[in-house]
């Protein structure tokens, strides 16, 4: 049935395509952009014509030129630090067009970046990159860490095809920081394989801020920090809303999700907005076989309500996210000569035919989030803005068990979170802008004790304080910004020990982190910025006492309650121009991070769950060295050549070896088409990309587990001459990936439209394993993928 559909729209898109007439793109679309409070003009804005996929920098005198520009209706976005977005619609007919537009200031304006409502405010000189909202639209149906992958320098830390999280730099789980809708997303983001609990359908703005962001947001940001937002509730009476559809071949998947939103006739500034999410996938295919128990279901929904006016407002929004998530059967074995076969097989041990059932092993996890914010502008003094947030996270992992054990979970953990945050942007005094604030968190661990099985992490206490001042001083050439910040952190254990008995051992960790930057203004179109900065994060009480079998990661983990805190010291740089024929986006960054922590292989041991390899959590120093660049070659008004690099090379330097689990180099390479604008069709494009992935040759040693058992046989210590880290299985080929998608829009009226994407990934179905999937060692990874998403906003 997805096959006729595709083929339909297909056949309809080529069909108006033929029938357009006219290509006109001859036309120059240039301006001056202006602060409505001065009347000044605004050098280097940024504006973008986000249909056409088209975005320049104006010059040092406010002025810009969008040249080759093709008639028709269609929308200008301009941003800069410190004013309101401008949105409107322009049209080009016959006759070239001069705007002069006007830029609302913005006083919520802290440390050069915009703040929207309550959102996150940005360190200025580190470079923040943006999903855009046709890539946003693209990844509708995916996972979070899916969708910013968008971005140069982001990967996936897989745990076969339904759970993603985000690396960014080489770094993931409690390195990267990730704020969802202003709030300090805190769940078990520990597990490798504990994706994000955030429904990515609410998201209408995703960013990231590559680097040690650690002075504006705390510990935990040493590899960068996600910014995952709403769009703005609506402040003006009206009832319009969102409705997507979307439904894959690879795992017969089928998503649906809506939002309706409003105002009040007669109270300006009140706004409300409910949303909900549904999403339903079965067993998910590789190129030759079907990956059994790969399944998942999602159900989602959030209700935001607020008032906001010049000068005051506040909201409360709350959201529900509940998924199921089925884990590789293959990735769970009964002996360790099973454990041995399974490793490396051509096919998985365990294929089943098709189906949406879950079984045991899998995931439940529910997470909920309330969030309250008010801010208010203080005379002469500046903005102030308070922000609360509880969230409580109940995980549930399954494993295989038999007899009355079968329905309990083997480990069940629930996280309750309180976070308040007081920020001051201060009125800005000449050249100089300020901000201040103070952060405080608290959680509760609880597990459940009836399980039959000792929990995989102790009942624990976190209390962590936190404050910062960042300031900038701005001239029309150059930017200086300076950060610091002093953070506190307190844990309190309960656990059981080894004979027995009820212990309560207590845990203190303190740090104080700075960012120094600058940004220079290199010409009309170019923009240097340079940031380093320190972060630190303690570790987790996971690294402290896991003690047992982790089924999520189909792993033995055990912690180690000596490991002390990682610090870090990050320097990034970064260049972006924009040319008539070419834009680049060049960043290169240097990491080192002392007391790194990670999960070293010790081990294979046969428990009465199966066999399974044994990890231990311990540190080392380390260096992270990489670039990321973006060039997009602008060959004709509607065809663009987009390329992107990704570059990293990390090391364990205190034993001279390579880290585990560091994604390999790639390149991606694309073209991209826009088609003429026809009577009943807009905004219509194709585009097809190569993706190639290089093996990844700095792995570390292998160590076969036929080497571990006779190490262990005859009392060898494998690690008396080398203590760096060791792989069970050789890293993996690299492989060529081809994903292609075609869109386009059919307004009916001025508030109606319907937009159709149809994508197509791995569109050769190649057969490969890529080195971040952690159950690369039993299968391989997803087959050609089909997908068709339909968006209607009303």
């Amino acid at each position: 049935m997805l096959k006729k559909v595709v083929s339909i729209l297909f056949v309809g898109l080529l069909t108006n395509v033929s029938l357009a007439q006219g290509d006109d793109c001859g036309y120059t679309l240039s301006g001056i952009v202006r602060s409505t409070e001065t009347r000044q003009a605004i050098p280097f804005a940024t504006l973008q014509l986000p249909e056409r996929k088209k975005s320049i920098v104006a010059d040092a005198n406010g002025r810009f030129v969008f040249e080759n520009v093709c008639s028709g209706q269609f929308e200008i976005l301009v941003k800069f630090v410190g004013f309101k977005d401008y949105r409107s619609v322009v049209a080009l007919d016959q006759n070239d067009l001069d705007l002069e537009i006007m830029l609302e200031t913005k006083v919520t304006d802290v440390e050069g970046v915009t703040v929207e409502g309550e959102r996150a405010n940005e360190i200025a000189s580190l470079n923040t990159s943006e999903v855009s909202e046709a890539e946003i639209a693209e990844s509708r149906g995916e996972t979070l860490g899916s969708a910013l992958t968008s971005i140069t320098g982001v990967n996936v830390l897989q745990t076969g095809p339904t759970i993603a999280k985000p690396v960014v730099h080489g770094l993931h789980s409690n390195r990267i920081l990730i704020l969802n809708n202003g709030i300090r997303q805190e769940g078990q983001q520990w597990g490798q394989e504990h994706a994000p609990e955030i429904d990515p359908f609410v998201a209408t703005s995703l960013s990231l801020i590559k680097g040690a962001a650690a002075v504006k947001y705390g510990s935990d940001a040493i590899g960068g920090v996600i910014l995952v937002n709403p769009p703005d509730l609506p402040t003006e009476a009206g009832i319009s809303g969102q409705l997507n559809a979307v439904g894959a071949s690879n795992n017969k998947m089928y998503s649906g999700s809506g939002f309706l939103e409003g105002g009040v006739k007669g109270l300006a500034g009140f706004g409300w907005r409910l949303q909900g999410t549904y999403k339903k996938g079965g067993d998910a295919r590789a190129s030759d076989y079907r990956l059994s128990n790969t399944g998942l279901t999602e159900e989602n929904f959030s209700v935001g309500i607020g008032y906001h006016k010049p000068g005051i407002g506040a909201e409360i929004y709350f959201s529900s996210f509940a998924s199921e998530i089925g884990i590789l059967r293959s990735a769970h074995n009964s002996s360790s000569t099973d454990f041995e076969d399974a490793i490396g097989r051509d096919q998985p041990a365990v294929i089943n035919d098709f189906t949406y059932t879950i079984d045991h092993p899998k995931q439940v996890i529910r997470h909920e989030l309330l969030k309250a914010f008010f801010h208010s502008e203080i005379n002469r003094i500046g903005e102030l803005k308070f922000l609360y947030g509880y969230q409580r996270n109940h995980r549930e992992e399954f494993d295989i068990r038999r007899g009355s054990l079968r329905d309990l979970p083997a480990l069940a953990l629930t996280l309750d979170t309180h976070t308040f945050d007081l920020d001051l942007d201060v009125v800005p005094i000449g050249n100089w802008k300020s901000d201040v604030g103070l952060s405080f968190m608290s959680q509760v661990n609880d597990n459940r004790f009836d399980l039959g099985i000792s929990p995989l992490i102790p009942n624990f206490d976190n209390y962590t304080i936190g404050g910062h001042f960042i300031t900038r001083f701005v001239q029309p050439k150059y930017e200086l910004e300076f950060g610091l910040r002093q953070d506190f952190k307190h844990y309190q254990i309960r656990r059981i020990d080894e004979n027995n008995q009820v212990v309560r051992p207590e845990f203190d960790f303190s740090n104080t982190t700075g960012s120094l930057g600058f940004i220079f203004f290199l010409g009309e179109r170019t923009l240097f910025r340079t940031n380093i900065g320190t972060a630190w994060r303690a570790p987790n009480v996971n690294e402290l006492f896991s003690d047992g079998l982790h089924h999520g990661a189909a792993a033995i983990e055990e912690g180690n309650d000596e490991l002390d805190s990682e610090s870090s010291i990050k320097w990034v740089s970064n260049l972006e121009s924009t040319g008539d024929k070419v834009d680049v986006n060049a960043s290169v960054y240097y990491n080192v991070i002392s007391d790194y922590i990670y999960l070293r292989p010790e081990d294979i041991t046969l428990t009465t769950r199966g066999a399974f390899p044994v990890f231990r959590y311990t540190q080392t120093d380390a260096t992270f060295f990489g670039f990321d660049l973006d060039l997009t070659f602008k060959l004709h008004e509607r065809l663009n050549w987009t390329n992107s690099v990704s570059y990293l090379d990390a090391r364990d330097t205190e034993n001279d070896s390579p880290l585990i689990n560091i994604p390999a180099n790639r390149i991606r390479s694309g073209f991209e088409y826009q088609f003429t604008e026809f009577e009943r069709v807009k905004d219509a494009y194709f585009n097809i990309s190569a993706l190639f992935v290089n093996r990844q040759h700095n792995a570390p040693r292998v160590v076969t587990i036929e080497q571990i058992e006779r190490a262990k046989e005859f009392g060898f210590n494998i690690f008396s001459e080398n203590a760096g880290a060791f792989d069970i299985l050789d890293a993996p080929a690299g492989y060529m990936q081809i994903d292609a998608s075609a869109g386009f829009e059919i307004p009916f009226n001025e508030s109606t439209s319907l937009g159709v994407i149809i994508s197509v990934d791995n569109a050769l179905n190649v057969s490969y394993r890529d080195y971040m999937n952690r159950f690369r060692y039993y299968a391989d990874d997803v087959g050609r993928n089909i997908s068709l998403k339909l968006n209607l906003n009303f």
